[in-house]
Parts: structure tokens; sequence; C-alpha cells
């Protein structure tokens, strides 16, 4: 039996998920922004699969989240302002930034704990979306 595209989606956001939990243990805490905003990304993507509708190719959190509350008769109710943290931290957590979001240009640990909260809270609303429950 093959899984369903969205099923599939939130497989790898799960995923993200784990990485972003293992890689706070160890302390590398851009690496679990990069993978905090990840969760979010695939797991709104499994919301624009789950509905059948063609994924963009896109990063934006916004434009995801945009979608996915079109597509919706319930609503999925997401803060504006943790898809944008994720978003800008990404890119910070990614290279070495001169510029961007974060005063230190690195994400710290307090960053960290919060893409991680934010992330989790995002997979946490979206999988009963996905798996029906």
């Amino acid at each position: 039996m093959t899984k369903k595209l969205s099923d599939l989606w939130l497989q790898y956001a799960r995923d993200d998920l784990l990485s972003a939990e293992a890689l706070m243990e160890a302390g590398i805490h851009n690496m679990v922004c990069f993978h905090s905003k990840q969760v979010a990304e695939k797991a709104l993507k499994a919301v624009i699969a789950f509905y059948n509708q063609d994924i963009l190719r896109t990063h934006n959190l916004l434009r995801l989240y945009k979608i996915c509350d079109e597509l919706q008769s319930e609503k999925l109710v997401i803060e504006d302002d943790w898809l944008i943290f994720l978003n800008d931290v990404y890119i910070d957590s990614r290279y070495p930034a001169d510029f961007g979001l974060l005063p230190g240009g690195q994400p710290d640990r307090n960053d960290a704990s919060r893409a991680l909260e934010y992330a989790r809270a995002i997979f946490d609303k979206i999988k009963p979306i996905i798996k029906g429950s």
C-alpha cells in the first residue's frame, strides 16, 4: 500500500521534529532552528497535499499558511508571530549572518528553544488534520 502524499509530508515533518529535538540536546542551536522551520513548512505542505492541491515551491510559511487557511472548512489557527519568527530565524540558522533578525547573527539557546516550541505546537495542530483524529 502506498502512503498518501500528505502522510509522507507529515512523516518528513516528524523526522525534522525528532532531528530538532536531538540537536537541541546536543546544543547545536542553529540547526535546531533550521529543522524547526522545516517542521512547520512540511506540516503545512501536508495540509495542502491532504486537500489534493498543488504544493507551491516556496519556503515562506505565511504564504503556505494562507493557502491552508483558504482550503479548510475547520480553521487551523497558527499565530502569525510564530511563522514570522521561524521564517526569519531560518535564514540566520543556515549561513553565518552579517545581518538579519538576530542581533548576534547566529541563533542562541533561547532562539532554538522558541523555534522548537513553535514547531511542536504547529505539528501538534496539523497532525490530527492529516491523521483524522
